[in-house]
């Protein structure tokens, strides 16, 4: 079979997919039995930590991605130094697309990622100093804020709040490459 010339997507659109395909694949990938049946115990516990912090990584790299996409389209400095993606998304000025909820919540996911890597999932470190409480980049069960979690507790994150830390991603990709200004 021939098949005709195909343009690769470039700029804002190849960065949006990506963002859009990673979290697609880490959402589907959440319903298969390595996930969907718990978590190991015993030492196999540090390597599933290790593996979702990794995937929740690759989730804000793609994001992180798409704002230098969008700045760089639009005629912005882009700061490559900046490696926060909430606080990218915070500098981000194209539009008023900066809520607050999602950088909190992208800077919960970063907490949630290093606590997985670095800590095996025990929660050692407050959202503030002197707090008892770390909150968490996934959503409570059936609710819209955020899963909080007390000192000495373990994060093991499933299929659901993996699907949502997905399905977050994914929107705030589609809100950000829909409200681009023009010529981007």
């Amino acid at each position: 079979m021939i098949h005709a010339s195909v343009t690769p997507l470039q700029g804002t659109a190849a960065a949006h997919e990506t963002l859009a395909r990673g979290a697609a694949f880490l959402a589907g990938f959440a319903d298969r039995p390595v996930i969907a049946d718990g978590w190991p115990q015993g030492p196999h516990f540090r390597t599933r930590a290790r593996f979702i912090a990794n995937c929740l990584r690759e989730l804000d790299r793609f994001l992180h991605g798409l704002l230098d996409a969008l700045g760089a389209s639009a005629g912005h400095v882009v700061r490559e130094e900046q490696r926060n993606t909430a606080n990218k998304l915070r500098d981000f000025t194209l539009h008023p697309l900066a809520a607050r909820e999602d950088q909190d919540r992208l800077r919960a996911l970063g907490r949630s990622s290093a606590c997985l890597i670095h800590c095996d999932g025990w929660v050692r470190r407050p959202d503030v100093s002197g707090g008892e409480v770390m909150t968490a980049g996934w959503s409570v069960p059936a609710g819209d804020a955020l899963r909080r979690y007390p000192l000495g507790t373990r994060l093991a994150p499933g299929r659901a709040e993996l699907v949502d830390v997905c399905d977050f991603y994914g929107a705030l990709g589609d809100r950000l490459i829909l409200a681009q200004p023009a010529g981007c």
